[in-house]
């Protein structure tokens, strides 16, 4: 199962949940840099009328001693080293300068400054002479008049410095997210799945099933959604297995039990082809009855071999590799001896000394008889039927005549799946193969045509060894 995959649960559930939490920490940081610069300009704005209540007695105090006419007053600055730093440590930064942002005039009624800080101009701050805030194009100025009106303390601030402060603020706010997205996604990552290992777990046993393996699932996770599709899928198997086992008993008991009357029919017919003259006008329906008789004892035995396919028959009873060799040389001497359908096969038993793979002999003998008179029936008759042994567990059974087309190659696995071949066959043979090779892990690979040939057919049948 490729949870990775785009099209995945779990890239689907690490996608959505990453793009909401990153989407809300967004919206959470938007939101947080809004109250910060709402606060900001609150303290910010509370700082200037608290230095302009704190200093206005001070400034007054000094206007009164060192009031000189025409000239403003420069206020200045206090006799104290400013230290900067942490816990009183210098940190190399002596210019106060920079950091004195506060600016203050003192303004009698006709807008004259009378008194201003260091850091402030000589000419009057643009904010008009009434109490409160007022913004020009640079400053934030606060106004505070004397009791009897004559007077008019402003502070300002440069805007510059609030917009700096809320910038690096904000700033300060969505760095994080730089390193916390990756961060989130691996975490997301890994919590969905290790969530969905039970998930996986499910979907590795239901690909584990088959025709062969109907087994119910075991599953003890406490996840009420996973026993629910678990035990869903059990009945389902079980009712399949049901339905299966039905079908293969009647399959099998049919074909048993139609053996021997098609045998003693078969015999009959024989000897009423011997006993009819030459001549007689019956014996030609009587070979067509025994030809047809024959054609339905083949496909009787097809069908005990698939039924005892599908019934799981197929892995080597000791789970080790069996030597396979000898039991080669059989089913070819066999077909030999019975002449199926005249063909020659070429095939050096000298070759099948290394053939071992763990498979049952009886499966396998039915396997090759299968695929060797699939060959028989369906090739040239100016090539033989060709069996090579590649390496000890592969074996390559090809035929000559016309190639199959490729929409026919990809069914001949399928049960009564026939070529265009005029020749006479179930179109169980290959299904049969293919099913005691799955039941034993191997593969069943058809060529048409033959590598390296531009005609023919090739069915390549790699066991599997233990």
């Amino acid at each position: 199962m490729k949870l990775t995959a785009q099209n995945s649960l779990q890239f689907t559930l690490t996608k959505r949940l990453t793009i909401i939490v990153v989407l809300f920490w967004i919206i959470g940081a938007i939101f947080a840099a809004y109250t910060a610069r709402h606060e900001m300009e609150e303290g910010a704005d509370t700082a200037l009328i608290e230095t302009s209540h704190r200093t206005a007695t001070l400034v007054l105090d000094y206007l009164i001693t060192h009031q000189v006419a025409g000239e403003i007053l420069v206020m200045p600055e206090p006799a104290f080293e400013i230290v900067f730093g942490v816990d009183g440590d210098d940190d190399g930064d002596d210019d106060v300068d920079d950091d004195d942002f506060m600016q203050y005039q003192l303004r009698n009624r006709a807008g004259d400054v009378l008194l201003r800080s260091q850091n402030a101009p000589d000419t009057p701050f643009d904010a008009p002479l009434v109490a409160g805030f007022a913004n020009s194009d640079n400053l934030r100025v606060y106004t505070s008049v004397t009791t009897d009106g004559a007077l008019f303390m402003q502070v300002a601030e440069p805007t510059e410095h609030r917009t700096e402060a809320i910038i690096e603020t904000v700033v300060s706010q969505f760095t994080p997210l730089i390193f916390l997205v990756p961060i989130t996604i691996l975490a997301i990552v890994y919590g969905i799945s290790r969530g969905l290992a039970p998930v996986r777990q499910v979907l590795d046993e239901i690909e584990a099933r088959g025709e062969g393996n109907l087994s119910p699932i075991v599953q003890d996770d406490p996840i009420e959604e996973i026993h629910t599709i678990v035990a869903a899928v059990n009945r389902l198997m079980g009712k399949l297995e049901a339905a299966l086992s039905v079908e293969r008993s009647f399959t099998a008991n049919s074909a048993h039990e139609l053996r021997t009357p098609i045998a003693v029919a078969l015999a009959q017919t024989q000897r009423l082809v011997l006993e009819l003259p030459q001549d007689h006008p019956v014996q030609k329906r009587a070979l067509q009855t025994e030809a047809a008789l024959k054609r339905l004892s083949r496909l009787s035995e097809k069908l005990l071999q698939l039924a005892r396919a599908e019934a799981g028959v197929g892995s080597s009873p000791t789970g080790e590799n069996q030597k396979l060799g000898a039991t080669l040389a059989l089913v070819i001497e066999d077909i030999k001896r019975a002449g199926a359908d005249g063909g020659v096969i070429d095939f050096d038993p000298a070759t099948a000394d290394v053939l071992e793979a763990n498979i049952d002999q009886d499966a396998f003998a039915i396997c090759m008889r299968n695929l060797i008179e699939n060959a028989l029936k369906h090739g040239g008759d100016e090539e033989p039927v060709k069996i090579t042994i590649r390496g000890s567990d592969t074996i390559c059974v090809s035929n000559g005549g016309a190639p199959v087309s490729a929409k026919d190659l990809s069914d001949l696995k399928a049960r009564f799946k026939r070529s265009n071949s005029k020749a006479d066959g179930s179109g169980l043979g290959l299904a049969i193969v293919e099913t005691i090779v799955r039941n034993t892990n191997g593969t069943l690979t058809l060529y048409s045509p033959r590598p390296d040939k531009a005609d023919g057919f090739e069915a390549e049948l790699r066991l599997h060894q233990s």
